[in-house]
């Protein structure tokens, strides 16, 4: 069933910025711990849905991870999802760049 009035969440979709150092993982760049603990920030908050690196090869740290991720999260309006996505200290230090993109959710359980 089609929910016309579904719920709308806003996509983040973090990939390497001009600070990202070519060659290192996801987990081992240098700011890497600045990014995790915007996400915690996030997440205990209640406003993060989902959130995680994108994967080259499954199984989590143990896995192989690709460069970037991505984040769906709760936000009152485009404008201040686009402000959370940049608030992140490494979108606003040049490691990550961010794109913010609204969501409408007709398909859901």
């Amino acid at each position: 069933m089609i929910d016309e009035n579904g719920p709308h969440y806003f996509v983040a979709f973090q990939t390497p910025g001009p600070k990202w150092v070519q060659g290192v993982q996801y987990n081992e760049q240098p700011e890497f711990m600045d990014h995790v603990a915007y996400m915690l920030k996030m997440q205990e908050a209640g406003m993060t849905v989902l959130s995680g690196p994108f994967m080259k090869k499954a199984g989590g740290l143990n896995g192989v991870l690709a460069d970037g991720g991505m984040t769906i999260f709760k936000a009152a309006d485009l404008a201040e999802a686009i402000r959370i996505g940049s608030d992140d200290p490494t979108v606003k230090s040049g490691m990550l760049n961010v794109e913010v993109k609204m969501m409408w959710v007709p398909f859901h359980t």
